[in-house]
């Protein structure tokens, strides 16, 4: 519930502005005869009351959703056109409340697939792109898997074997990608109903964004050599997501 909170708390740092914004708007409408200057005082406190009543709803839906994980339809598209028109401001108020901003990465993305999750999807294998990171591959074998991840010789050093194995079990497309680029690539060769993405919070925060419109569900990767070399994922989590997409299990 760490992330949770981390991003419920960041919301409410934004009504709290909005609500400081909001009075003073307030009081300068009260101490002022101008008819202008009222009208325009009446205008921003509708459009920033407006704004607090919509983040309270975002808390109260987030809060349902993780306690629940039950949306209707109409809530679930409320909270994730809103979560996307306030993540990258979110963002920002990260920056001055020293907040890790990965944390709030991850709940965006947690969110996502949540708001997947509770859709009824079912797509043929050939339909589902699996999209990984190089790094997943061991930073020290010779046999580059970019163009094809079948170049892997099975050693057993990384993850790249198990998901060949997964591939070949339910017959997905799987594509290696050094980055947003070449994912966008893929994507557009591909042309995919629905894709599975491995990568870290801020590659999978950013890519989730850029195909909006696309269901995506998002694994995060382990790094316990540090970022970007010799990364880990579970496979249990990526056969989960890729049997959600092709069983709608």
């Amino acid at each position: 519930m760490k992330e949770e909170k981390s991003f419920i708390l960041v919301l409410s740092y934004i009504v709290l502005i909005t609500l400081a914004i909001l009075i003073s708007s307030l009081y300068i409408g009260f101490t002022n005869n101008t008819t202008l200057i009222n009208s325009i005082i009446l205008l921003v406190t509708f459009v920033f009351s407006l704004v607090i009543i919509n983040i309270l709803l975002i808390i109260i839906l987030i809060i349902k959703l993780f306690k629940k994980n039950n949306l209707n339809n109409i809530e679930s598209k409320i909270l994730y056109y809103s979560v996307s028109l306030y993540y990258p401001l979110v963002l920002t108020i990260t920056k001055i409340t020293k907040i890790d901003k990965n944390k709030i990465r991850l709940i965006y993305t947690k969110i996502n697939n949540l708001l997947i999750q509770s859709k009824n999807v079912k797509l043929k294998p050939e339909e589902l792109l699996i999209l990984l990171p190089h790094c997943l591959q061991w930073s020290e074998c010779q046999f580059k898997i970019t163009n094809d991840i079948d170049n892997c010789r099975k050693c057993g050093k990384c993850d790249i074997h198990k998901i060949i194995e997964l591939k070949d079990k339910y017959d997905v497309n799987v594509a290696v990608a050094t980055g947003g680029t070449l994912a966008r690539k893929w994507i557009k060769e591909t042309k995919p109903k629905a894709i599975v993405a491995v990568a870290c919070e801020r590659d999978l925060s950013s890519g989730i964004s850029d195909v909006r419109g696309l269901p995506v569900i998002g694994v995060v990767n382990d790094r316990p050599n540090g970022p970007c070399i010799n990364t880990k994922v579970s496979i249990e989590k990526l056969e989960d997501a890729i049997k959600f997409f092709i069983k709608g299990e």
